[in-house]
């Protein structure tokens, strides 16, 4: 059985979803039902995580070393960082 990152990703979020439901189930005459059902889902996306097989690793054999590719300007953390805390800074001042 071959894995791919997709089933992976469906796995993970039926485990969730089931964690969701056995947690958060909905106030009401049917709550034991949801929760029993996120406990069913929980172990399902359990399961069908276990049994899938890990990709075998790429074996690559390279002749020169390994050289870090250069980062462009647009790449650089130097930029990114002031422009992040820029804006989150913007956002909590409109939403105060």
């Amino acid at each position: 059985m071959k894995t791919t990152t997709t089933t992976r990703i469906s796995a993970l979020a039926i485990i969730v979803l089931g964690i969701l439901l056995a947690v958060l189930a909905p106030a009401g005459e049917a709550t034991s039902s949801y929760r029993q059902l996120g406990v069913v889902l929980l172990v399902i996306g359990v399961v069908w995580l276990l049994r899938q097989k890990r990709p075998e690793p790429a074996t690559e054999e390279r002749v020169e070393p390994y050289q870090r590719p250069v980062l462009k300007w647009y790449q650089s953390p130097i930029l990114w960082v002031p422009v992040v805390a820029a804006v989150i800074a913007i956002l909590s001042w409109i939403f105060i």
